[in-house]
């Protein structure tokens, strides 16, 4: 058991791994364990958009938009990969509406007397109209003036090149520019291979433990596994503990016995994918903020070949970990669509699969959900464990301006000076990356030559590792291009996964490694190989890959709604 002292981060989402990254760039050893896998929580449950947050706007939180927006700019530079820029369109209906409800909703949000009992106490209209809402665009665009995406702009409905939303319903469609980051997994995963490689530059202790358990003794950190809780692995006396376990973060405080008053109020939003072929010709490549008839804003998204749909707010009390979409959210969504493009007539059936997850929010007993804020803020206590730092809020696209808050907080207090590199450093899979579409296409053919596989099997691991991609393939001993049934992957790759990137369940590497889960259909034979290579890497045995597998099939069918094939 090693004794190092180092700051002890609990949770490995998308918070947890930026804190570590940007600790292990200024000098500090770093030690992140989860109870469950790398991004479980909230970072896989999110509507997967890097958005400088324009409904914030209306309630007045101008430092976040400011921040999200200027942080959306970082990501398309260090992660072209896997984050690309998105036009959104917002169909409108109506000239002046919705400058009432909009003008109580901001002078709330500043806390002016009266402005929030009069939004809870009367029904005013709140449907943004074209005025309202090109006003907001225009402050959006100025709050964004230095970055690269192209400035917002108004448009007739039925103009060639738009979405083709309901002519009888909408006027107008203002377009703005975003970005989408698919796979928030990915993210987090090429995250800590950057930690690995600053710990070894920097000859720093790096070590993650996933599926592991925690007991504070004294001062004192014991990490075991959740197979094993008896054996403890490692044993050292952290300097800070960072409590990162977003909507988690009162249930983590409690399980290690430290007292606090409730911290977190979390949200569950539940989203939709569909393959729905009328509804992707419909959308084209622009994706839709459109508002419900309770006045949420809901985003309608192209999503690869498919359509993702999102996403609901409601209040949720339970275990954040047990999150699943109800019928009634279910039909909320499809409903949305079917007010937007009612040409595409989208019913449950049409849903492919769904996800549920519960947001890192504040706790604030009174108020709509809508209005809580979505900032981050960083909560401290002096107990007989020593120094805990509770992260709340947090959202993909302010994750390295999170991480630097905090960062800088935990320096300060162990009387350090801190530094940021983080703002130019490239995410892995980032270096040396094709500026152009045909320059890309060009060295993913050259993939395909020198490996002897498919376009389709290159772009595969391409989308998941980016230029990474050659020097991962280069380290295969003995490289064989047998794929994975119903998929383009290697196997050979599958396994090196499972080595390099803690992988240890079929879930694993469904859902946050292999993204298979995107996939349209899912197939035994694939968990059956999944499987197979898992047990040679010694993850379970042969003979349990049956019950692995069934097991994993009752999972999807209760989180996701997914059916396998057979």
């Amino acid at each position: 058991m090693k004794q190092t002292q180092r700051v002890l981060i609990l949770g490995a989402g998308i918070n947890g791994v930026s804190v570590a990254r940007e600790l292990l760039l200024n000098g500090v050893p770093v030690c992140i364990i989860d109870s469950s896998d790398l991004s479980q929580g909230a970072t896989s449950k999110s509507s997967r958009l890097i958005h400088g947050g324009l409904r914030y706007l209306e309630y007045g939180d101008f430092s976040l938009v400011r921040e999200s927006v200027q942080e959306r700019g970082v990501l398309l530079n260090l992660a072209p990969h896997l984050v690309s820029p998105l036009r959104i369109a917002i169909p409108l209906a109506h000239r002046f509406s919705g400058v009432l409800s909009s003008s109580l909703r901001f002078l709330s949000g500043f806390r002016v007397p009266g402005a929030h009992w009069l939004t809870t106490r009367f029904s005013f209209s709140s449907e943004r109209g074209v005025y309202l809402v090109n006003l907001g665009l225009t402050f959006y665009d100025w709050f964004a003036s230095k970055g690269n995406l192209p400035r917002h702009s108004v448009h007739d409905v039925g103009q060639q090149g738009l979405p083709r939303v309901n002519t009888d319903k909408f006027r107008w469609l203002a377009s703005y520019s975003d970005a989408q980051m698919q796979f928030p997994e990915r993210f987090v995963v090429a995250l800590l291979h950057d930690c690995q490689k600053i710990a070894k530059e920097k000859h720093l202790p790096f070590d993650l433990y996933t599926y592991s358990r925690l007991k504070l003794q004294d001062r004192k950190a014991l990490i075991s596994t959740l197979h094993n809780p008896d054996k403890i692995q490692e044993e050292f006396e952290p300097t800070v503990i960072v409590n990162a376990s977003g909507a988690c973060g009162d249930l983590t405080l409690e399980q290690v016995e430290i007292p606090s008053p409730r911290l977190m109020g979390g949200t569950k939003g539940s989203h939709i994918v569909t393959f729905n072929q009328k509804l992707s010709e419909a959308l084209g490549e622009q994706g839709i903020y459109s508002e419900a008839r309770d006045g949420r804003l809901v985003f309608i998204l192209p999503f690869g070949n498919s359509t993702l749909i999102g996403t609901t707010d409601v209040r949720e009390a339970g275990n954040p970990l047990e999150a699943v979409a109800s019928p009634e959210e279910l039909d909320y969504l499809v409903g949305m669509v079917n007010m937007v493009f009612p040409q595409v007539g989208l019913t449950t059936n049409d849903i492919n699969f769904h996800y549920s997850g519960v947001r890192p929010l504040p706790y604030q007993p009174k108020g709509k959900a809508a209005s809580i804020s979505r900032d981050h803020s960083i909560k401290e206590y002096e107990g007989p464990a020593g120094w805990i730092v509770t992260l709340v809020g947090g959202k993909l696209t302010s994750w390295r301006a999170f991480a630097e808050k905090v960062t800088n907080r935990i320096l300060n207090k162990l009387g350090k000076h801190y530094f940021s590199v983080s703002k130019t450093r490239l995410i892995p899979g980032a270096e040396d990356y094709p500026q152009t579409k045909d320059i890309l296409l060009a060295e993913q053919d050259r993939l395909c030559e020198k490996f002897h596989l498919s376009t389709e099997s290159i772009q595969a691991i391409w989308r998941l590792q980016g230029t990474a991609l050659e020097e991962i393939l280069d380290g295969l001993p003995d490289f064989s291009n047998e794929l994975i049934t119903g998929t383009f992957l290697p196997r050979q790759y599958v396994l090196w996964t499972i080595e390099h990137e803690w992988a240890e369940t079929i879930g694993d590497l469904v859902e946050r490694r292999l993204m298979l889960i995107f996939d349209e259909k899912l197939h035994t034979d694939t968990l059956q190989e999944l499987a197979s290579c898992l047990a040679e890497s010694e993850k379970f045995s042969i003979e349990e890959i049956p019950d692995q597998i069934e097991t994993y099939r009752e999972h999807l069918q209760h989180f996701y709604g997914k059916a396998v094939d057979c």
